[in-house]
């Protein structure tokens, strides 16, 4: 055998026992797994829909493991502050978050826009283990208005440019993205008004001190049903069974507006694959449950995730893609 041919022999072979090593050591971390508490990154502060996610996912994983799952809030920085954690944590299945699309899809496509590097590559830093729920915006205005319904409001919207003014989440939050794509789309000037959280944003809605919110269905949903905000229309194909009274985009005249959410359960992306597996079925078995779907999922406004876990990723990558089409349309607006 020549020199050439015999080197590259012994470095195929290298390479295949080093790959077949390192297969072996995964297969057998992964039967040991978990062999000590796991660890849930909750990117948001205690007490809102994504603690009332995480915490029964955590007791339920706990229970079916035979392990401590525990929670650790880290909110900030529309939950880049959790993932770049998240990044920094050994990549070895006992760290995990609750993300959605606002730190892995939006954060890195507004970062260029307002003149900072991305701070990670989601499609590839993270591996997305299973999806828990989907949802849809609600758009909720102040009684001080007098419109009733989405065509009403959109019309005194554009009487009266400039006047009106809208509360969000914060400068790059979801809330503000899908409030800049409907005055771009309406030919709309409602003028932006960012909170450090959901609550006071309500506070001020509720007072009239801002006349209109798109968001989550939770924090606005009991006022809608009390009569206390006025619900002009719901970003889903169908109505929200929590809020029948709401009629959709579609229903008021926009078919085509987007403003869909999601949540999920995501790890560092040099997880070993036999641990991300188990845990994706494990996480997935628990998100379909009736007792998850009914106290976790719709209690709190939100809907059954559609995307299974060998999609998630997929599903992952294409909203980065379509988050980064949105806000190129707008980005004069949030500059």
């Amino acid at each position: 055998m020549k020199r050439r041919s015999l080197l590259k022999w012994i470095s195929a072979g290298a390479s295949s026992a080093y790959l077949w090593s390192n297969s072996a050591q995964a297969q057998a971390s992964a039967s040991k797994f978990p062999e000590k508490p796991i660890k849930i990154i909750v990117p948001f502060p205690p007490g809102g829909p994504a603690d009332a996610l995480a915490r029964p996912l955590a007791q339920q994983l706990g229970d079916r493991f035979k392990q401590v799952v525990v929670i650790e809030n880290r909110p900030g920085a529309n939950t880049v502050i959790g993932a770049q954690h998240l990044l920094n944590s050994p990549a070895d299945g006992y760290t995990m978050m609750l993300a959605n699309e606002a730190g892995l899809s939006l954060a890195p496509a507004i970062a260029p826009i307002m003149g900072n590097t991305p701070p990670y590559k989601s499609e590839t830093d993270f591996a997305a283990i299973s999806m828990l729920t989907q949802y849809g915006s609600v758009l909720s205005m102040s009684p001080t208005l007098p419109v009733q319904t989405l065509p009403e409001f959109l019309a005194y919207a554009k009487q009266n440019p400039g006047k009106l003014s809208y509360a969000s989440v914060g400068v790059g939050s979801q809330p503000q993205m899908m409030m800049e794509i409907l005055n771009l789309a309406e030919k709309l000037d409602i003028v932006h008004i960012p909170y450090q959280g959901v609550a006071p944003a309500v506070i001020d809605l509720l007072a009239g001190r801002v006349q209109v919110m798109i968001s989550a269905p939770a924090a606005p949903g009991p006022h809608i049903r009390n009569g206390k905000l006025k619900g002009l229309a719901y970003s889903g194909t169908q109505r929200l069974h929590s809020l029948p009274m709401v009629p959709t985009f579609a229903e008021g005249g926009l078919p085509n507006y987007e403003a869909r959410g999601w949540f999920g359960i995501i790890m560092h992306g040099n997880t070993p694959e036999p641990i991300k597996n188990m845990l994706a079925e494990a996480i997935w078995s628990i998100a379909k449950s009736p007792s998850y779907q009914a106290n976790a999922i719709m209690a709190n406004g939100l809907e059954p995730a559609t995307v299974e876990p060998a999609n998630f990723q997929a599903f992952l990558a294409k909203d980065v893609r379509d988050w980064k089409a949105r806000i190129e349309s707008i980005k004069n607006r949030i500059k």
